[in-house]
């Protein structure tokens, strides 16, 4: 008995005939099911993360660092506003690479706010919940590029609200739409208008273009690889949307009036050969718009563009010398300048 059916089984294996075409419209059928289970779980995944970088939200990293500067500094905190439509994980990785700095007077924290546009109410309201909720009272404002002109409209309205702004950071912001170099307002362009319709090819030739322009210190095939990877990263959309931070670009500072406190300190930390921005030009315009304010400048070499998360150690130098100068502890005095 056993043996037979041995061999009957060896004959059925012998003699298969094809699949049945039932078994092939229930594999395609349950192939497009998983596919389409599975684009929809991206999407929502996707749809989370812009949601998350559209969200005008004060984030502050829950690590041993600001847990220790939240001790020493009670009533201070950083406030790091991000750049022209970088999203939010760009934002917390240029965090990571200012924090040891910022931590020598207050615990540090990022707005998420740059995909959504430029909303200065709504980014007001944020930072005043946050501070009023963590009973903060002093505030410093970093502002990365196009962050530096936000920071310098919500100052005079913090300080309305009765808070003291110590310190307003510049790390390669323009000072107006002239501070930027043209090729990459040909740059913005292509990446507002283009983008969307030319496909993955497209998102892929504006990410290389925007490494190409924007070396920041990395070799020329390391920063044309990652501008494409950004370029096709989901939660990057700075390649498909041209938001209302163009309008504030151009508009500023023509609608801007100052009334930042004199005692604020403006710290200017740029790189001579930004590809961006022209640093001497934005220096001027600052020192012309804010005459009344002490300034500190700190030139960086070889860092390109508003790049602390690429090139920490410089820029953490740079950001610890600035707040020696301009806001030094009660046991330091600024070193004297000879220049």
């Amino acid at each position: 008995m056993f043996q037979q059916r041995g061999r009957s089984y060896r004959k059925a294996r012998k003699t298969a005939g094809p699949v049945p075409d039932i078994s092939r419209r229930r594999f395609i059928a349950g192939s497009a099911a998983t596919l389409a289970m599975a684009f929809f779980g991206t999407n929502l995944s996707l749809e989370y993360i812009i949601t998350e970088n559209t969200s005008f939200e004060v984030i502050t990293p829950d690590n041993d660092e600001n847990r220790f500067a939240a001790l020493r500094f009670p009533s201070s905190a950083w406030y790091l506003l991000g750049g022209y439509q970088v999203p939010n994980r760009a934002v917390r990785a240029k965090l990571k690479g200012l924090q040891p700095a910022m931590n020598e007077r207050a615990p540090a924290s990022y707005v998420g706010y740059s995909n959504e546009g430029i909303d200065i109410d709504k980014l007001f309201v944020a930072i005043y919940n946050d501070a009023n909720k963590r009973r903060i009272g002093d505030i410093y404002l970093y502002g990365d590029s196009f962050g530096g002109m936000v920071a310098t409209v919500l100052a005079p309205m913090l300080e309305d609200a009765g808070y003291r702004v110590r310190m307003i950071v510049m790390g390669s912001s323009p000072s107006s739409s002239f501070d930027v170099l043209d090729a990459n307002k040909q740059l913005i362009d292509v990446a507002g208008y283009l983008g969307p319709y030319v496909g993955v090819l497209g998102r892929m030739a504006v990410g290389a273009m925007d490494g190409v322009q924007n070396p920041n210190g990395r070799g020329m095939y390391e920063a044309v690889t990652q501008g494409i990877e950004r370029s096709l990263d989901g939660s990057n959309n700075s390649v498909l949307l041209r938001t209302s931070q163009g309008k504030f670009l151009e508009a500023f500072p023509r609608q801007y009036h100052g009334n930042i406190s004199p005692a604020t300190g403006i710290g200017l930390l740029y790189d001579e050969q930004d590809p961006i921005v022209d640093a001497a030009s934005a220096k001027r315009g600052w020192h012309r718009l804010l005459p009344k304010n002490p300034f500190y400048e700190y030139d960086l070499q070889g860092v390109g563009h508003a790049s602390p998360e690429y090139h920490s150690p410089e820029y953490q130098t740079g950001l610890t010398i600035i707040q020696d100068q301009l806001d030094p502890p009660p046991n330091k005095q600024p070193k004297p300048r000879y220049f």
